[in-house]
């Protein structure tokens, strides 16, 4: 009974983390979003995570947790929030490999040496198609590449889409054209938070 009494004080936690991203506008996955991450890393094993969009760690604490002799990257634009990930998940999982990157993800990916066989994206929606180019480099073949928000409050299924959201949109169909590329990339999109799409890497 102890790990059942321990998900439930661990449910606790992160819903207060959740609740005050949420306060500070600052976008997190679902928990059952989050919840599904961790039980794939614990079946996949990867041994080099990239996470795209940290926020303050939400997510990465998800990534985490079920790592063993890995290493964890995570990017993310803003600075303050980064800096508050790297502290929480330091803090949490003393013991994990982890390297945080303040700055553009486009810019950032090219000059790292890793490759990886476990990318989340969850950062500008508009630039999803940009990330997939740069990273195929850097994957590892049958790399997992699980992207969030791919249905985007369900604009992408509108037939019409505000102004500023056309960008995003646009961004987010074109990235799933790319997956849908089956010479490369094996996709399947789950009904799941806010849709997500994930894909082997074949190549």
């Amino acid at each position: 009974m102890k790990d059942l009494s321990d998900i439930l004080s661990e449910k606790k936690y992160l819903g207060d983390i959740s609740e005050i991203s949420h306060n500070k506008k600052i976008p997190v996955i679902s928990y059952e979003v989050g919840r599904l991450l961790e039980v794939i890393i614990f079946i996949k094993k990867p041994k080099h995570v990239l996470e795209i969009g940290c926020g303050e760690g939400y997510s990465s604490y998800f990534l985490a947790k079920n790592l063993k002799k890995a290493s964890f990257t995570g990017i993310d634009l803003n600075s303050k929030r980064l800096a508050k990930a790297e502290e929480f998940i330091s803090s949490n999982f003393p013991e994990l490999d982890i390297n945080f990157y303040s700055g553009n993800a486009l810019k950032i990916i090219p000059q790292l040496k890793l490759k990886f066989d476990f990318v989340f994206i969850d950062a500008a929606k508009y630039e999803y198609p940009d990330y997939l180019e740069i990273l195929i480099e850097k994957l590892e073949k049958k790399a997992l590449i699980i992207a969030d928000n791919i249905f985007y409050s369900e604009k992408v299924f509108a037939r019409v889409v505000k102004e500023h959201d056309k960008k995003s949109v646009e961004g987010l169909k074109k990235f799933v054209a790319m997956m849908q590329n089956k010479k490369i990339f094996d996709t399947r999109f789950i009904d799941i938070g806010d849709g997500l799409s994930i894909s082997i890497f074949k190549k």
